[in-house]
């Protein structure tokens, strides 16, 4: 036998072996990164049409500012990901970047976001809100800021600005696109993602339910000042027990009904109050996709 010969292929083979070893334990993770856009699809900026509300009210937005941010990444190990990144933007103007990821290892991650008021680290993108609307939000702890006109035929126009103060994180995001929990980031790619705001929530006459909603302006326009406006302090007077149309009587449908707004199991009294908890869940995740809401306390 040729000891010699054994032991050099030994020793190949250790080499071989050692050099396997040691490209598996150094081998880099596969990343790639995440964009996130914000819209408010065609609602923000074009508004809806008569034909969409029961009571044949139209309604444009002239302005829709929300204050959204602290949008994060989490993976199955607990593993997060997260920008610190705040802005309030205007989409009515359009679509806005809201931030960027990098350096994520490639599979799929949780998505959650912010919907809280400005503070003084809240930025304006591209000139998108005037810094006097920052102040407002910021003083009045809004975090949504909208204004706009509604039609009717036979009532004419009617004027609105109305602030909400949602302060709220929404965790768990479904993937609006596939159904799929969050997102996937794939490798050495980019992941496109979209905080979809549902600018209709605001019209609902249902809370904890998408469906069966029914769009309605009617009650907004009962409480319009002599000045043809409509604040949130006018929301306010609108009593859901007692809801009042136009002509100051009982608030009745094209069918003469008694108009019902069903609060489920929230505890909301006032329009103001029920509007503010309507829109709480109306930002998604690329497009549909529905969050689950975690009050931000403190």
């Amino acid at each position: 036998m040729n000891f010699r010969n054994v032991v050099v292929g030994a020793l190949h083979a250790l080499l071989a072996g050692t050099v396997l070893v040691s490209g598996t334990a150094c081998s880099p993770v596969a990343t790639g990164e995440t964009r996130v856009q914000m819209s408010g699809e065609k609602g923000a900026q074009d508004g809806y049409p008569s034909h969409l509300f029961q009571d044949d009210w139209s309604v444009r937005f002239t302005k829709y500012l929300v204050a959204v941010g602290d949008f994060t990444l989490t993976s199955s190990t607990g593993e997060a990901h997260a920008s610190s990144r705040h802005v309030l933007v205007d989409l009515q103007k359009g679509d806005v970047e809201l931030t960027r990821l990098a350096d994520l290892p490639a599979g799929r991650w949780n998505a959650g976001f912010a919907v809280r008021p400005p503070t003084e680290d809240t930025e304006l993108p591209d000139g998108n809100v005037s810094p006097e609307d920052l102040t407002l939000m910021r003083t009045r702890g809004y975090s949504y800021w909208v204004e706009g006109e509604a039609v009717k035929v036979g009532e004419g126009v009617l004027q609105f600005a109305f602030g909400f103060p949602v302060n709220a994180r929404m965790v768990d995001c479904v993937n609006g696109v596939d159904g799929t929990q969050g997102i996937i980031v794939p490798e050495n790619s980019t992941a496109e993602a979209e905080v979809t705001i549902h600018v209709e929530h605001m019209f609902y006459d249902r809370l904890g339910t998408h469906r069966g909603v029914k769009l309605r302006f009617e009650p907004f326009a009962a409480v319009a000042g002599a000045d043809k406006v409509i604040s949130s302090e006018d929301l306010a007077t609108q009593q859901l027990l007692d809801l009042r149309g136009m002509d100051g009587g009982e608030l009745l449908d094209n069918e003469g009904k008694p108009v019902v707004y069903e609060p489920g199991a929230y505890n909301v009294r006032t329009l103001w109050e029920f509007v503010t908890q309507s829109i709480v869940d109306q930002a998604h995740l690329n497009g549909g996709g529905v969050c689950a809401v975690s009050p931000i306390t403190g």
